[in-house]
């Protein structure tokens, strides 16, 4: 079975996960800010549950977590983890490009840092999978 699909799916599906509940939750928020002062917690539920973006949103990032737990099945954590967090690039894009976001020259060097380290993470992990021998049965 090949990973890559798998983690490509992970990290695209927790992105798009996030940005749906980012722009749920900030167009429900005024509506809710009042639901909430006025100790009305049904209807704030109703509000959120009916919300076709808001449960898209919450599909995706349970995709994710069911992607995320078979990866988890089949790979070293200190390789899933690092790799997964490409998903903090896509997201800062989209937040960026989708949202109008305002992503400060720190943020971006921050974001180079990190796929630098999932381009690190995943060259280790290549070679340990070329220089992992098998054992010898003598």
């Amino acid at each position: 079975m090949k990973l890559h699909p798998l983690v490509t799916a992970s990290v695209i599906v927790n992105s798009m996960g996030n940005v749906l509940l980012t722009l749920a939750m900030k167009r429900l928020s005024p509506t809710l800010e009042a639901q909430l002062a006025a100790w009305e917690v049904r209807a704030l539920l109703l509000t959120i549950m009916t919300d076709v973006t808001f449960l898209s949103g919450l599909a995706l990032l349970v995709t994710f977590f069911i992607l995320f737990l078979t990866l988890l099945s089949k790979l070293d954590l200190s390789y899933v983890l690092p790799v997964t967090s490409l998903g903090y690039i896509i997201t800062a894009l989209l937040g960026a490009f989708l949202l109008g976001e305002a992503v400060s020259s720190t943020r971006w060097l921050g974001i180079v840092a990190i796929a630098a380290g999932v381009y690190l993470v995943t060259r280790s992990a290549e070679a340990d999978r070329l220089t992992a021998r098998p054992e010898s049965a003598s």
